[in-house]
């Protein structure tokens, strides 16, 4: 407020100067629809507001970069009305996510049993690697007997045909 007030002070119309401002709380039964803190106005008595309001509103708006805001109240009022609009989509699109987020807990749980159980296939296809590669190794050793065996027949053969 302090600096508003400076504002006005030093940035007046021309032909226009303010000495100072008197602030007091007008405390009022009238119910103008704003929040307690809106309704504190410079002014000493009540019947006065209207028409210092009407020319603090025309000197603000005589400011440059005052009038420019002042200027855009409408646009953000009617901004500010599309609000509810957009709460109802994003409580609708939290909704949405939650329900996805719970989806996709499930999802991951399944995957975990999932993979503990791929988990236990593999572990049991290891074992049999082990015990089939026990198997190739008994099969090599009962093939160099063999390899040994057939060499001695194939010398006694021979022996029998030198006879």
């Amino acid at each position: 407020m302090n600096e508003l007030f400076h504002a006005i002070q030093t940035r007046a119309p021309p032909g226009i100067s303010i000495g100072q401002f008197v602030k007091g709380e007008i405390i009022t039964d009238i119910d103008l629809n704003m929040p307690s803190e809106f309704l504190k106005l410079g002014t000493d008595e009540i019947s006065d507001i209207g028409r210092k309001l009407d020319k603090g509103v025309k000197l603000l708006e005589s400011l440059p970069d005052i009038k420019e805001s002042v200027s855009m109240l409408p646009s953000i009022k009617e901004s500010v009305s599309m609000l509810p609009g957009i709460k109802t989509g994003i409580d609708a699109m939290n909704m949405k996510l939650d329900a996805f987020t719970d989806e996709q807990r499930t999802f991951n749980q399944n995957v975990g049993s999932h993979t503990q159980r791929l988990d236990g296939y593999i572990e049991e296809q290891r074992e049999h690697n082990k015990r089939f590669d026990g198997y190739i190794e008994e099969q090599r050793g009962y093939n160099k007997l063999m390899g040994a065996h057939n060499l001695r027949l194939e010398q006694i053969l021979q022996k029998l045909v030198e006879k």
